[in-house]
């Protein structure tokens, strides 16, 4: 997980590795960086190993700055039907739900204490800010309710039975 900054706002993306196509298991490409999308929100926390499956369009991009070298990439844009295909065993946070600004705020702070040694290895400022919304996010969301892991199973599971 990352941030793309760009001068008005912050947006939290996702890292996937060892993409390939569910129907023939081709490795499309070693890395794909995504929106931190609805979809992905919706499995709670992520962890290193996670499986994950879901529908996507192909799409075109000039990658560089314009009057440097400039080539044409390729990204996967409108994630959709996303769902844990294989989950690694371990502890997983309820995220803030992005719907508000503080929400939005809230999962930026998230993901700048998560990924804290990557930013300050790579120079990237962390925004005291950002951390402090994620806590108070935590404070109000999380820390009042006594089991604070695995709830986003736990509603998963009572989701699809009152489905059926």
């Amino acid at each position: 997980m990352a941030i793309k900054k760009s001068y008005r706002y912050c947006r939290p993306t996702l890292l996937l590795t060892h993409v390939a196509l569910a129907e023939t298991g081709e490795l499309i490409t070693d890395h794909l960086w995504l929106n931190y999308t609805k979809g992905f929100l919706d499995l709670g926390e992520l962890l290193t190993g996670d499986l994950l499956r879901f529908n996507g369009r192909v799409a075109s991009y000039v990658k560089g700055y314009f009057g440097t070298s400039q080539k044409l990439d390729y990204k996967v844009e409108r994630p959709s039907q996303v769902a844990l295909q294989a989950k690694i065993e371990g502890p997983r946070r309820l995220l803030p739900d992005t719907v508000t600004k503080f929400g939005r705020q809230a999962l930026i702070g998230y993901i700048m204490e998560r990924e804290r040694a990557f930013y300050e290895a790579s120079c990237r400022p962390i925004d005291p800010y950002y951390i402090e919304q994620y806590r108070v996010w935590l404070t109000n969301h999380v820390m009042k309710n006594a089991q604070n892991y695995d709830i986003v199973l736990q509603k998963q599971l009572t989701g699809a039975s009152k489905k059926h």
